[in-house]
């Protein structure tokens, strides 16, 4: 009898052991229900590593990946890649912005390509150094209409030492050197970031890109580290944030929006998906 009741102590104990595990190991599957895929169109290799997508028109997608200095014209309607724009050397390119005839890409050292006439044959290439460096990680990048400044976000260290908060810079239009005045900060302790992962929580946000809504002036900002989507108000302050499924969104790395302010998002290859470009709507 009392070997049995010994035995019957370990089942619960491991049992009880097992549950308090689980529940503190399970994974976090809040995902948001609002963000459905509507279309999807699967990239060819050369795009596995798709890191920016901007749209040039409602059918056409400038595309770069991480590694190459080229721009990939991708046909939404063809489904096929159309062109290739050399730009520069092999590099770590993270963002690329279209604004009517000239394409900026951005290095996630800081260094800025301005491609006038990007896709003439008398192209012109200006290259600027932002003031931000490696360490900084820059993988964001759009145009602000309203302040005439570029904001972009660094992915690890901001430009203070002593900061950890979530800042956003601005780049002049003009010059292409960081402002003295930041466009928002947002404190990264503030519980609205916290995501809990196995025993921690986690509350950083790894900015992958930003792109601003055409119509309402929010800024859209994707984290790829745990697949998010982050709303900010049109004057920075927070809005919402949506936790996204990464069996739909395994690695987003890239946001823009059509002229109809629909938006696409672009994922890299991940485990067994395959890179795409996603066009996703709310409901």
């Amino acid at each position: 009898m009392k070997q049995n009741l010994i035995v019957l102590s370990i089942i619960t104990g491991i049992l009880l052991f097992v549950g308090l595990v689980y529940f503190f190991l399970k994974p976090d599957n809040t995902y948001t229900d609002r963000l459905k895929v509507k279309n999807t169109w699967d990239l060819p290799f050369v795009l596995r590593e798709i890191s920016g997508i901007s749209h040039i028109d409602d059918l056409r997608m400038a595309c770069i990946q991480d590694e190459e200095g080229i721009i990939f014209i991708y046909d939404l309607e063809k489904q096929e890649i159309t062109d290739e724009i050399q730009f520069g050397p092999r590099g770590d390119y993270e963002s690329v912005r279209i604004i009517d005839s000239v394409a900026y890409i951005m290095e996630s050292s800081g260094k800025l390509f301005k491609i006038n006439n990007f896709e003439s044959n008398h192209s012109e290439i200006e290259i600027y150094q932002t003031g931000f460096s490696r360490k900084n990680d820059i993988e964001s990048f759009d145009y602000h209409d309203h302040s005439n400044t570029f904001l972009t976000i660094p992915k690890n260290k901001n430009l203070s030492n002593f900061s950890d908060d979530f800042i956003i810079y601005k780049i002049n239009s003009s010059t292409y050197k960081i402002e003295e005045q930041p466009y928002s900060s947002l404190k990264t302790e503030d519980s609205i970031f916290q995501v809990n992962k196995f025993f921690f929580a986690e509350k950083n946000i790894y900015p992958s890109e930003l792109a601003i809504h055409p119509e309402t002036g929010e800024i859209y900002i994707l984290d790829s580290k745990i697949p998010r989507l982050l709303i900010l108000n049109s004057n920075g302050s927070f809005k919402k944030i949506y936790k996204l499924n990464p069996k739909d969104f395994q690695q987003p790395e890239g946001i823009s929006f059509d002229s109809q302010g629909r938006m696409y998002i672009s994922n890299e290859e991940s485990g067994f998906l395959k890179q795409n470009i996603q066009l996703v709507e709310w409901e």
